[in-house]
This record gives structure tokens, C-alpha cells and sequence, in this order.
């Protein structure tokens, strides 16, 4: 069953002319500009790595509009919730 799908598969990929399979361009979202500067800090919130955060990370990403924030961190609402509070301590 599975060589049936993948021979499937490679037909429809063998069909296809010019570089139709290729991902669409990552559209540039404005307001994600400031966190471009502090990659290493969103890593850190990401990972939960809460004391490598600095100040300037707390301002750019607590001052961030929720949609922004969300598409940074699969639930937005818990990093936040962590982050505000970890910016505290600082």
C-alpha cells in the first residue's frame, strides 16, 4: 500500500513543469522588525530560558501587538504571561 502511494506521489512530482513544488516567499511582517535585533532572546523565551533575557528583549517583545506575538510563540498567551513576569525580576 505505501509503494502504491509513493508511486503516486512520484508521478504527480514528475508531471510538474518549471519550479512549481517550491515554497511561496516569506512575506516580510513590519512589525516583527525590532525582534530581528534580539534573536538570541526569543530563542531563550522559546526554550524557557528565562535569565538570558535582557531588558531591551523585555521592551521589544512586552510592547509587540498580539497578533505579532503569536507568530513568534505557539501559545502566546502562557509566554506572556512568563516573559511579563520574568521582565519583572530584571
Amino acid at each position: 500500500m505505501n509503494m502504491i502511494a509513493l508511486i503516486i506521489m512520484l508521478s504527480i512530482f514528475t508531471q510538474t513543469t518549471g519550479n512549481d513544488l517550491a515554497p511561496a516567499p516569506h512575506p516580510t511582517i513590519p512589525c516583527l522588525d525590532n525582534v530581528k535585533t534580539i534573536p538570541n532572546c526569543v530563542k531563550a523565551v522559546f526554550h524557557f530560558k528565562f535569565k538570558e533575557i535582557t531588558e531591551t528583549s523585555c521592551t521589544i517583545l512586552l510592547t509587540l501587538p498580539d497578533d505579532c506575538f503569536g507568530l513568534l510563540f505557539p501559545i502566546p498567551r502562557v509566554y506572556h504571561f512568563l516573559l511579563s513576569s520574568a521582565c519583572k525580576n530584571i
